[in-house]
C-alpha cells in the first residue's frame, strides 16, 4: 500500500485490520476480559499444566503473544486461505507492514541522544565490521558459484544490512531484476522464519541477559521485522534496557549503514562491469538514496531528538527518575501495535514460495546467514562484559 493512496485505500483495509485485531485480542486479551473464563490465549497457556509444569508452553516453549501472532498469521495464509491472502483482507495486512515502522518510530521514546552515545565507538566499530565482512563474504561466493553480478550485488547488501529494504534499494543501482529482489528477499525469509523461533530458546538456554540477547540479534538476523519479533518474544516488554530497544537500537545503527553499503557494491558492480554498459537509463547515486532510504529511520531520530529535548517527560532510564505517564502510554501502544503488525507479518510468510527458493543465491544466503547469525552469538558472548546498557 503506497503512502500516496493511504487514505483513498483505508476503507478497503478495514476488514483485514478487523482480523488482526480480534486474532490479537483473543490471543493477548485485555485488562478485565473475560469471556466464559477465558482472558485470553496466553494467559489460558500459562495456566495449563503439562508433564507436571504449570504453564509449560509459555516456560519452556517460550510462546508469547508475539509468536502466536506470528504462527496465526502464518496459518491465515499457508492453512485457512490457501496460500494467498483472498483481496477483502489484503489492504488490512498490507497496512500491517506500516504498523511495524511506525512502532519503531515510536521506539525512539526509549531513547536520549546522550544515551545512544554511550555505545561508543565499540559499537559502531563492531556493527560496521559486520556489514563490511559480510558484504565481501557474499561478493566471494558469487565469484565462487558464478552467480550473475546483478544477483550478487543485491544478495550482498540483503545479507549484510536489514534485508528487504537493503535490496530494494540496491537493485536499481546494480541493474537488478525485479525476479532477483524477490528472490533475495525469499532468501532471506526463509532464513529468518527459522531464526524467529529458535533465537529466544537459545536466549534463554545460554541465560542471556537482554543486553546480550539484543546485541546478538540486532547484529546477526537479516530482517528488521526479524529482528523486531525474535526481540519481543524474547521479552515482551517496551522498555529502556529490554531486548527490543537493545536488539532495535543496534539494528537502527546498522540500516544507517545502507547508503555506505549501496556506494560499496554499486562502485563494485561498475568498476568490475565488462566493458559494454547497459544502455539502460541510471539514477544518480543520491538519487537513488534519497529514494530508497528508510524513512521510518529518519522517524526514529526524530523522536529520539524530541525525547532528549524532554518532550515527553522523564524517560524512564536506569538510575535516572521513573518514566513520565507519556513514555508509560506510548509504551503500552507500541506493544499493541507491534502485536498487530507481525500477526501481519505471519501472514507475508508463504510457504509455497519459501519452498520454491533453490539454486545457487539460496546456498550463499543460507552459509552467510548461518554464519553472521553463529559468529555474531559467539562474539557477544567474548565481549559480554564490555557491552554498554541504554
Amino acid at each position: 500500500m503506497s503512502d500516496t493512496g493511504f487514505f483513498r485505500k483505508l476503507p478497503s483495509a478495514i476488514p483485514g485490520l478487523a482480523l488482526i485485531v480480534i486474532t490479537l485480542v483473543l490471543i493477548r486479551g485485555y485488562p478485565g476480559m473475560d469471556i466464559g473464563g477465558f482472558k485470553g490465549l496466553e494467559a489460558w497457556m500459562g495456566a495449563q499444566v503439562l508433564f507436571d509444569q504449570k504453564g509449560w508452553l509459555v516456560k519452556v516453549l517460550h510462546l508469547n503473544y508475539i509468536l502466536l501472532g506470528i504462527i496465526c498469521g502464518m496459518l491465515y495464509r499457508n492453512l485457512i486461505f490457501g496460500g494467498e491472502i483472498p483481496a477483502i483482507f489484503s489492504d488490512g495486512f498490507k497496512l500491517s507492514r506500516l504498523m511495524i515502522k511506525t512502532g519503531i518510530i515510536l521506539l525512539g521514546s526509549l531513547y536520549t541522544v546522550q544515551a545512544i552515545v554511550q555505545l561508543g565507538a565499540f559499537a559502531i566499530f563492531l556493527i560496521g565490521g559486520f556489514v563490511l565482512l559480510t558484504i565481501v563474504m557474499v561478493l566471494w561466493l558469487g565469484k565462487v558459484f558464478g552467480i550473475d553480478r546483478s544477483m550478487t550485488g543485491v544478495l550482498a547488501n540483503a545479507l549484510s544490512i536489514c534485508g528487504v529494504s537493503a535490496a530494494v534499494a540496491t537493485a536499481p543501482a546494480v541493474e537488478g531484476k525485479a525476479s532477483q529482489v524477490a528472490y533475495a528477499i525469499a532468501t532471506i525469509l526463509g532464513f529468518g522464519v527459522l531464526t524467529m523461533f529458535i533465537s529466544p530458546f537459545i536466549g534463554h538456554s545460554l541465560g542471556l541477559t537482554d543486553l546480550q540477547y539484543g546485541a546478538w540479534i540486532g547484529t546477526g538476523i537479516l530482517n528488521s521485522g526479524q529482528v523486531l519479533a525474535a526481540a519481543l518474544a524474547f521479552n515482551p516488554k517496551v522498555e529502556p534496557g529490554s531486548a527490543v530497544s537493545v536488539a532495535e537500537i543496534w539494528n537502527i545503527m546498522r540500516v544507517i549503514s545502507i547508503p555506505f553499503a549501496v556506494f560499496i557494491v554499486t562502485v563494485w558492480y561498475w568498476t568490475g562491469k565488462e566493458a559494454k554498459e547497459s544502455k539502460t537509463a541510471r539514477k544518480g547515486l543520491g538519487t537513488l538514496l534519497v529514494e530508497k532510504f528508510p524513512v521510518f529511520v529518519i522517524g526514529f531520530m526524530v523522536v529520539v531528538l524530541l525525547t532528549s529535548l524532554g518532550a515527553f517527560g522523564d524517560v524512564g532510564l536506569k538510575g535516572g527518575p521513573p518514566a513520565s505517564a507519556t513514555i508509560k502510554m506510548l509504551r503500552d501502544w507500541m506493544q499493541w501495535i507491534f502485536g498487530f503488525g507481525l500477526v501481519g507479518l505471519g501472514g507475508y510468510i508463504s510457504f509455497r514460495e519459501l519452498s520454491q527458493a533453490g539454486g545457487a543465491p539460496f546456498k550463499i544466503g543460507l552459509i552467510v546467514g548461518v554464519t553472521k547469525y553463529a559468529l555474531a552469538l559467539i562474539v557477544v558472548l567474548i565481549i559480554k562484559d564490555y557491552l554498554v546498557s541504554i
